[in-house]
């Protein structure tokens, strides 16, 4: 007997390490954010916190250019998309010992994308992505994989990033080190011409 796992339509997630941003530049432009707690009526203490500039890299447009054009590279090369992309918003994240997200995804995006920086050594960030669609029975496997769990944690060192569509649903795990961890979020969206006939919409890129 012969069996073949065809794994049909899997969730797209791509990590791209190495890509030689400026830490000191990064380092910068972090230490200059205002801070705003999330989840505050659920106890602010427990959560993280993001910046005030939720377009923190409009200002920083050959920063904001590494990342465009990273996420331009992966939508044509791997998911065949004729459609440019560009960056609707950016904002860093700001997480202390013992905090964490709440479960969450981003909307009005196609694409999103976290870059990580700032941790020492070799200690990782963590964030964890949930199932879109729950199994109809609760089954435990023997062991869990990425067919058969109900989530995934990935780990992140230093001057890498995280691509993952906008819808999937996902949180900062709780942070096990003494130092701040960093991170710089992005949301991303096509321009151009999309769908045909009846479905026919243009949207136009970024203002100004």
């Amino acid at each position: 007997m012969k069996s073949q796992l065809l794994p049909i339509f899997p969730e797209p997630i791509v990590e791209y390490r190495e890509l030689g941003v400026d830490r000191e530049r990064m380092e910068t432009l972090y230490a200059r954010q205002e801070w705003k707690s999330t989840n505050a009526d659920d106890c602010a203490d427990y959560f993280l916190q993001i910046g005030r500039n939720l377009k923190v890299l409009d200002d920083e447009r050959d920063l904001q250019k590494i990342f465009v054009d990273i996420i331009n590279q992966y939508t044509t090369g791997f998911m065949k998309y004729e459609n440019e992309f560009y960056m609707t918003t950016s904002w860093f994240t700001r997480t202390e010992a013992n905090k964490i997200s709440v479960l969450h995804n981003h909307g009005n995006a196609m694409f999103s994308a976290v870059y990580y920086f700032g941790l020492e050594g070799n200690n990782k960030s963590k964030i964890t992505f949930e199932k879109p669609v729950a199994p109809q029975f609760d089954l435990k496997p023997t062991s869990y994989n990425a067919l058969n769990g109900p989530s995934y944690i990935f780990e992140l060192g230093n001057d890498s990033l995280l691509i993952f569509p906008s819808y999937l649903r996902h949180k900062v795990n709780r942070h096990e080190y003494r130092e701040i961890r960093k991170s710089l979020a992005m949301n991303f969206i096509p321009k151009g011409v999309i769908g045909q006939d009846t479905n026919e919409i243009y949207l136009s890129g970024p203002p100004g």
